[in-house]
């Protein structure tokens, strides 16, 4: 297996860190790895560094799939659609705000959850093209 191989955890580092292709080879090569070996070795470290980004992407997604169904859940269990400011004997609006705050915060999660699902989507789908190292996340 590759991941035995003495100098994959460097090579794993350098991928994470993501330094040059060159540079990852030239370290190999001074090593006394075979080139064939190598690419094998770089190939398993960057199937990792794409691992745990399409990880931090899923992360994402379920977490905007989480807050556009609490958004909408408000929106369903208060019957926000249908429900009505309760008039006082003297004409004082008590409760009219209660609808706009729970229309607000209904708005609120569903927004960010768009927000972190869009951003969880093109994680998943673009994490072979991401670029920077991954300790700056």
């Amino acid at each position: 297996m590759v991941e035995d191989e003495a100098q994959y955890e460097v090579v794993l580092k350098m991928v994470l860190w993501d330094e040059s292709r060159e540079a990852i080879f030239r370290r190999l090569e001074v090593n006394g790895v075979e080139t064939k070996r190598a690419e094998e070795i770089y190939a398993a470290a960057h199937a990792e560094r794409v691992r745990i980004l399409r990880g931090e992407g899923m992360k994402a997604l379920l977490i905007g799939g989480g807050a556009v169904a609490l958004g909408v859940g408000i929106y369903l269990f208060f019957n926000l659609d249908e429900l009505n400011a309760a008039h006082f004997g003297d004409g004082v609006n008590g409760t009219a705000i209660l609808p706009w705050l729970l229309g607000l915060l209904s708005t609120l999660f569903c927004a960010f959850g768009l927000w972190k699902t869009i951003q969880g989507l093109s994680e998943i789908l673009f994490a072979p093209m991401k670029r920077g190292s991954l300790a700056d996340r």
